[in-house]
């Protein structure tokens, strides 16, 4: 293939990836907010979805998702409750979980693990397209003249909500280093931080957040608890009704540190009633259970393969499991045998 058809195909690849991704920034969003208990509620903007708590001094909320979903929110309170967000308490730094949060920048405090400052600094400058790694490394290949930056005329397929995300310096242009740090210049960064535990109180009311830890998924996530009502929030390493996202986060390996903070999300949610997460439907302890029971089964077929000298293909064309096709996303199971595969030959 010559080298202005391989062009070709990269831009139109890179080009379907970025309108995927923004998924259903491209139609009318479903929004909903309904009660979980005693002052704690959830909402849900299409598949994402967050939590917060009412009390007679303000309002705990946890991710904002984007920023229109914010604004939203806002006018939902103001309209429900009539008490102004005193915190936002992100569970981590990805964009579509925490943009948005300055919606709230009059009245709220931002709250974070102490590693999200780490994710939301810029690499240096020198950073080039090439150098990017990572999902966001194929949008590289929207540059088409070859100038080491992606301008707005190339990059008309991204949706500009996620373009002004990638670009921090608002001058029109996504360099490498904005391009590696990933689009979350309308993150509003956390003013109170922590290590390991946190808590916070308000009209009464107690807000926990503890650290996942050192993890795939990323090294600044936090698990969120409402004690009060019993209502613990858990986002993206654990999800419900759903399998694992596409391949897995095996561009980081860590599986072995993954698997290591589902068991603790596991053992913590046995102390509460209600767990949410951020994505598909509420739960209990007993989902989290399954989401671990999910890796493990997929972990021993995988390393049964690999022992019997299969290949991955053969793999990927033998893995069924029936007990979970009723889950969303199960098209995606050969893709998370990619990730298994990666997970343990890496």
């Amino acid at each position: 293939m010559n080298s202005t058809k391989t062009r070709t195909f990269m831009v139109a690849a890179v080009a379907s990836l970025v309108i995927a991704d923004e998924g259903f920034a491209q139609q009318a969003p479903t929004r909903t907010i309904s009660e979980i208990v005693d002052g704690v509620y959830r909402a849900t903007n299409n598949n994402h979805g967050t939590v917060f708590m009412v009390t007679s001094e303000g309002i705990v909320l946890a991710d904002p998702i984007t920023t229109d979903f914010a604004m939203w929110l806002r006018g939902e309170f103001d309209a429900r409750f009539g008490v102004p967000v005193r915190y936002v308490v992100y569970s981590h730094h990805h964009w579509d979980h925490a943009t948005g949060g300055g919606v709230f920048s009059d009245t709220a405090q931002y709250v974070g693990h102490a590693n999200m400052l780490n994710h939301l600094a810029l690499p240096p400058a020198s950073t080039r397209l090439i150098d990017v790694e990572g999902q966001y490394a194929p949008l590289a290949g929207l540059d088409l003249n070859d100038d080491d930056i992606i301008d707005r005329d190339e990059a008309q397929s991204m949706e500009s909500a996620r373009f002004a995300g990638f670009d921090a310096d608002k001058n029109g242009a996504i360099s490498g280093a904005e391009l590696m740090r990933g689009p979350i210049s309308l993150v509003h960064p956390p003013n109170i931080t922590y290590t390991d535990e946190i808590q916070i109180s308000l009209g009464g009311k107690r807000v926990r957040m503890n650290w996942v830890g050192e993890m795939n998924h990323s090294f600044d996530s936090s698990m969120i608890s409402f004690p009060d009502a019993s209502v613990l929030f858990l986002v993206d390493f654990v999800t419900f009704g759903r399998l694992p996202y596409m391949e897995l986060d095996y561009e980081l390996g860590m599986y072995e540190e993954w698997m290591v903070a589902i068991r603790d999300a596991e053992e913590l949610s046995k102390g509460f009633d209600y767990v949410a997460t951020g994505h598909g439907p509420m739960g209990t302890s007993i989902n989290v259970t399954e989401w671990r029971e999910y890796f493990e089964a997929l972990e021993a077929v995988v390393a049964a393969g690999l022992a019997d000298g299969q290949s991955l293909e053969m793999m990927q064309e033998t893995t069924k499991f029936p007990a979970y096709s009723h889950w969303a996303g199960y098209n995606w199971l050969d893709l998370n045998v990619l990730g298994m595969y990666h997970f343990l030959t890496d």
